[in-house]
């Protein structure tokens, strides 16, 4: 048997015989044989590496980012994916925009919370790399590859939820951003309470620091002529700021206010008391964002764009549990 006859039933390539290819696998079990990565590489031009950009400020360790248990768990989630397929996964530093890739071997790249024509996609772009994002960039409206949440169906179904728990004023706390699930989520306000004949009461809030902003703009909510009886927080960030500013006002959750949160953390679970939250299933996100890269990457067959369903998690900051 030649090596290319080998070669190519390993590969699944050429025209081999059903029962050599059969042999050769066997064979190659038994002799507990794997494929040289490093040679492939070089015969494919892959380095076998791919790049996982969070959305983290050049201050690092100002930044609250790295400490959020969505992007934790989302990091996770696209490491152990990358690593089932015998791919590395890097962590790029957000000075990276400015630096360039100085020579990091990355086949193609994943960037998380996109903003407009944003230029960590730029960077990877402009190299000939292939990216995927996690959310959308709303720049590049012709762009299917992203693995998104369904920001509108999440923010109707939060809203749903604090109306039938009896709501009539709910305020919604954004983040001060150009991000594209921040940018849906207020679109998708706006068109809940014209269609509910609602207020419209709307505050936002600097990602930098989370806690302190959100407790300050909640506290100009809860001192206004007609407060409201409802917050809807965005951000995982925003959310001890929120009860703070709750406790502080002497507004009793849920009996005078309820809140529930557009993202899921340890922030809502661990809260006083527990807060309803969207899980966006980061895992999920991770995973999806993955297996479309490496598609891309092989010119393979995959649903682009992709969207995750969330659940929403009950709990008795909105009165459900």
């Amino acid at each position: 048997m030649s090596v290319t006859t080998v070669s190519h039933a390993l590969n699944d390539k050429g025209r081999v015989d059903p029962a050599t290819r059969a042999l050769v696998v066997q064979v190659v079990r038994q002799l507990g044989y794997r494929a040289n990565r490093h040679a492939r590489g070089l015969r494919s031009g892959r380095s076998g590496a791919l790049a996982l950009l969070l959305p983290v400020q050049a201050d690092v360790r100002a930044d609250e980012a790295l400490s959020l248990d969505f992007y934790m768990r989302l990091a996770s989630a696209a490491a152990t994916a990358a690593f089932s397929q015998e791919q590395a996964l890097m962590l790029l530093p957000p000075r990276i925009v400015q630096t360039g890739l100085r020579g990091l071997g990355v086949d193609g790249g994943i960037v998380v919370d996109p903003s407009p024509l944003d230029p960590r996609v730029s960077l990877l772009t402009e190299l000939g790399l292939p990216v995927v994002t996690i959310e959308r960039d709303l720049g590049r409206p012709d762009d299917r590859w992203y693995v998104a949440s369904e920001t509108d169906a999440n923010t109707r179904q939060v809203l749903d939820h604090l109306a039938a728990q009896g709501a009539r004023r709910i305020a919604l706390l954004v983040p001060k951003t150009d991000w594209g699930w921040a940018s849906e989520t207020l679109n998708a306000y706006d068109s809940w309470v014209r269609e509910h004949d609602a207020p419209r009461l709307i505050v936002s809030a600097a990602m930098q620091p989370g806690e302190e902003s959100a407790f300050l703009a909640t506290q100009r909510l809860l001192d206004g002529r007609r407060p409201p009886d409802a917050v809807f927080v965005a951000a995982a960030r925003f959310v001890r700021g929120v009860l703070r500013a709750a406790k502080a006002n002497g507004r009793r959750v849920p009996e005078e206010l309820l809140i529930a949160a557009g993202v899921d953390s340890i922030q809502a679970r661990e809260g006083d008391p527990p807060v309803t939250a969207l899980d966006l299933h980061p895992e999920r996100q991770a995973e999806a964002a993955v297996e479309m890269l490496l598609a891309r990457l092989d010119d393979g067959q995959v649903e682009a764009p992709r969207h995750i369903p969330a659940t929403l998690r009950l709990r008795a900051s909105t009165g459900a549990v």
